[in-house]
C-alpha cells in the first residue's frame, strides 16, 4: 500500500474527532480548576481521539463496516498506482454526527448535567464541586447569611461568588441579591 493514501486515510479517520474536540473546546464552558489540574495538550489529544472511537463505533454499523475513505489500483500491471475513493455519505454522517455530538457534550460539561447523573447514580462520594459554597448552594438553595465586621448580618439571594477558595482579597467579592 502506498504512503500517500494511508496518511489520507489516517486523517479522515481521526478528523471527526478532533472537529468534535475543537468545536467542544471552542464553546464549551468548563469550571475554572487550579493550576495543577487544568486541561493538557496530551489531555485534548485523547479526548479528540475518543471522540473519533466513538463517532466510529456509531457509524460503522451502518455503512458496512468500512472506513470513508479506500483506494484500489488502477491498473493490476501498474502497482504503486492507485485510485482514490471517498464514501461521501459516510464522511457527511461523520461531519453531522460531529457537530451533534459536540454540541450535546459541550452543554452537558457547561450545565453539569454528566456530573449530576453521576451524583444520582451515587457513583461517587467526594464532591467534585470547585467552590465552597457550591455544596451548601445544591442542597439549599440560593439565600445566605454573612457576617460582617462589627457584629453586623447580611441576608440575601447568593447570585455570584468565588470560582474557588482563595485568600486573596481580589477574589473574595461575594455579590447577594435582594439583601437585607
Amino acid at each position: 500500500m502506498p504512503d500517500k493514501p494511508e496518511a489520507l486515510g489516517v486523517l479522515l479517520v481521526l478528523l471527526p474527532g478532533f472537529a468534535c474536540a475543537y468545536i467542544v473546546q471552542f464553546i464549551g464552558v468548563r469550571r475554572k480548576k487550579p493550576e495543577y489540574d487544568k486541561q493538557t495538550e496530551l489531555d485534548k489529544v485523547v479526548e479528540a481521539l475518543l471522540f473519533s472511537l466513538l463517532l466510529y463505533i456509531l457509524t460503522l454499523p451502518f455503512f458496512g463496516y468500512a472506513l470513508p475513505i479506500s483506494w484500489e489500483a488502477q491498473d493490476p500491471n501498474k502497482p504503486g498506482i492507485y485510485h482514490i475513493l471517498f464514501h461521501y455519505s459516510h464522511l457527511a454522517t461523520l461531519a453531522g454526527l460531529a457537530i451533534v455530538l459536540a454540541l450535546l457534550y459541550s452543554a452537558a460539561i457547561s450545565h453539569g448535567w454528566l456530573k449530576r447523573a453521576i451524583d444520582w447514580l451515587k457513583v461517587t462520594e467526594p464532591t467534585a464541586y470547585n467552590a465552597i459554597f457550591d455544596n451548601a448552594l445544591n442542597a439549599s438553595g440560593g439565600y445566605v447569611q454573612l457576617g460582617l465586621s462589627g457584629g453586623r448580618s447580611l441576608i440575601g439571594w447568593l447570585s455570584h461568588y468565588p470560582d474557588r477558595y482563595s485568600e486573596a482579597a481580589e477574589e473574595a467579592f461575594i455579590f447577594l441579591e435582594q439583601a437585607a
